[in-house]
């Protein structure tokens, strides 16, 4: 019995054991934890008692105490470098580096806390810190503090940065300021003259209109004599005759008219003005000169060089070298000088005023937008069923009033029955597209062949491709050398390899009318397909036992081409559709029962063979939209 109770109390008392050294443990812990809170964040070292530095070290820690790092840094320093084998010295100095370090880091947080309105670089998302393996830690890295240092060293980020703005275009004006003699001018007047000296003539209306004219008294043409019988005239169209004919010039200004004589050009009154385009140029689409050949010839003693240089079109459009607008200015402002940049759309001249009006007048008339018109195009084949049903829909889906012939396809009905022909061109309405093109692909019985689209510029020829290109060599140099029982040849291809395209094109060209609805399209698309390179000849050498040692092949391209070229003329938002040409799709199928089916003789029991001779025809829609100025669709009301 006794060594039973001791030993059921045995673990009992060591459990109070240890139970009684941890509470003393934690105590002691939480005591010294206290202790640790107690005490200030940043405690300076003790200074030694006694020493020769005692001073400059007090003065240093008073900088620590009031937070001024700065200028205990900069003491410190200079006290170690006076007296760097001190104990005390170098501890303080390590001391303030180190702390001086820590608030370092405190600043740049709070500084990159306050930056983050301004660049969001440093204020990202909790999504972007918890997916960013890299943002996970708290602290940053070196690379992270210098790009923040450039940054604040840097002027700040304008608030503009990566925004986008809408921009309307300047309201240019290109005629000058009429000034008050031009408005003078503009007066009506009645006058009955007979064999008056046109110097009083003049001087009359001056005083009479308020017109100040400055002229010399001597000039030939106010000693002749004029007779004058009009009624409701403009002032300055009877001016002008009288220019014309009197051998005059009126020099006109804001507040005065100058008389010259007119074939004396020292005293032509010239004005420099320049003037802004809104629209630019159109001008050839060309890179500089690929090459450049220079031929000097020399002939009694007379040397004469000739520079040919060989420019590349990138956009084959008919652009003439020199805009119509520069064209228009050296035709019909002649005598004058004038000087255009293409690169800022400015044009510099110089001449009268007179001049500088005609001028004025040409450009305010080709300054102006380019009417653009936007094609789609769609190419489709599709079945016969298909397609006699479609002819069938189009045909029964017109009004009696309006029904037409289908060979009427300069017509512009809104719906135009395309027939059953198996060629058409026609024109209908972009509802009646949409429709028949959703039931094209619900039936399952229509193909895709491409869907371009593109915009042009009025009268500027267009093309677009969508197809694949494979080259061939349609010249072949052939060197043969045969012996008595044997022979061996060489085909080397000779010049460059010529090009051929399987895919779609179109070709369009869109011309708009006066009226400002109609629209000419001039189209030529083409599809071609199934472009296979056959054999055209074949050499053979053959050894001295007749064996064939080699073979070479001329193989020359074989495809299929469906094209058709045309002019119709469409409204905006109508579209135009071609087509009807039919190819024959021929396909074979062959069913067999498993292994009997290959058994020879017998096995033509167990197969069955059936071929599929299907027309297909091909349709080509083209739509024509008119283009805004700025981009809308101009679409016209039924």
């Amino acid at each position: 019995m006794k060594f039973h109770r001791s030993a059921s109390f045995f673990p009992v008392q060591i459990l109070l054991a240890v139970f009684g050294a941890t509470l003393a443990l934690f105590s002691v812990a939480c005591q010294n934890t206290e202790l640790l809170a107690s005490e200030p964040v940043l405690t300076p070292p003790p200074a030694a008692n006694t020493g020769p530095h005692d001073e400059n070290i007090r003065k240093i820690l008073a900088f620590a105490r009031t937070g001024e790092w700065e200028d205990a840094r900069v003491h410190a320093s200079a006290l170690f470098a006076l007296a760097p084998e001190d104990a005390s010295v170098q501890r303080v100095y390590n001391w303030v580096l180190s702390e001086y370090e820590n608030q370092r880091e405190i600043t740049l947080e709070n500084e990159i806390k306050r930056a983050a309105p301004v660049d969001q670089r440093f204020n990202p998302t909790v999504q972007s810190v918890l997916m960013d393996p890299k943002k996970k830690r708290l602290s940053l890295g070196s690379s992270t503090r210098s790009a923040f240092e450039d940054f604040k060293m840097q002027s700040s980020i304008p608030e503009s940065f990566n925004q986008t703005i809408t921009r309307q275009g300047p309201m240019i004006s290109h005629q000058q300021a009429s000034g008050r003699m031009d408005a003078l001018l503009e007066q009506r007047i009645s006058l009955q003259l007979d064999n008056v000296s046109l110097e009083n003539i003049i001087f009359t209306l001056g005083e009479a209109e308020g017109l100040n004219f400055i002229a010399d008294r001597n000039l030939p043409a106010f000693k002749q004599s004029l007779s004058v019988n009009m009624r409701d005239t403009k002032l300055g169209e009877f001016l002008e005759y009288v220019a014309r004919n009197m051998d005059v010039s009126f020099q006109i200004g804001d507040d005065v008219i100058w008389i010259v004589d007119s074939k004396d050009t020292t005293k032509r009154r010239e004005e420099t003005r320049f003037y802004r385009l809104r629209q630019g140029f159109m001008a050839p689409a060309q890179f500089g000169a690929a090459e450049v050949t220079r031929v000097v010839q020399t002939k009694d003693k007379v040397r004469t060089e000739t520079q040919t240089e060989k420019m590349e079109q990138f956009v084959r459009d008919g652009t003439a070298t020199q805009p119509s607008i520069e064209m228009a200015i050296s035709q019909f402002f002649p005598g004058s000088n004038y000087m255009i940049d293409f690169e800022r759309n400015v044009i510099v001249a110089r001449g009268t005023r007179e001049d500088l009006r005609t001028l004025e007048r040409i450009i305010e008339e080709f300054d102006r937008p380019i009417q653009q018109v936007l094609i789609e195009a769609r190419f489709i084949t599709v079945t016969e069923a298909a397609f006699l049903q479609l002819g069938t829909t189009w045909e029964t889906g017109r009004d009696e009033i309006d029904r037409r012939t289908p060979t009427d396809f300069t017509g512009f009905g809104t719906e135009v029955g395309l027939g059953l022909q198996e060629t058409f061109t026609n024109v209908f309405s972009r509802e009646n597209l949409s429709a028949t093109l959703t039931a094209l692909e619900q039936s399952g019985e229509s193909e895709v062949l491409s869907a371009p689209r593109l915009t042009v510029v009025n009268n500027r020829p267009a093309t677009i491709t969508d197809g694949k290109t494979q080259y061939y060599y349609e010249e072949y140099t052939v060197s043969q050398t045969i012996l008595e029982r044997s022979s061996s040849s060489t085909l080397v291809p000779k010049g460059k390899p010529t090009s051929i395209v399987s895919g779609v094109s179109l070709n369009v060209l869109a011309s708009i009318g006066g009226d400002g609805k109609s629209i000419m399209l001039a189209l030529a698309p083409k599809v071609t397909r199934d472009v296979e390179l056959v054999s055209f000849a074949e050499i053979r050498d053959r050894n001295e036992t007749g064996q064939l040692v080699s073979s070479f092949d001329i193989r020359l391209p074989e495809s299929r081409d469906q094209e058709l070229a045309t002019r119709v003329i469409v409204r905006s938002g109508e579209t135009v559709v071609m087509g009807g040409v039919m190819e024959r799709e021929r396909s074979t199928f062959v069913e067999s029962v498993p292994l009997l089916g290959n058994l020879p003789v017998v096995g033509a029991a167990f197969r069955k063979r059936t071929e599929f001779d299907q027309p297909r025809y091909l349709l080509i829609f083209v739509t024509a939209t008119l283009l805004s100025d700025s981009g809308e669709f101009i679409r016209l009301a039924p």
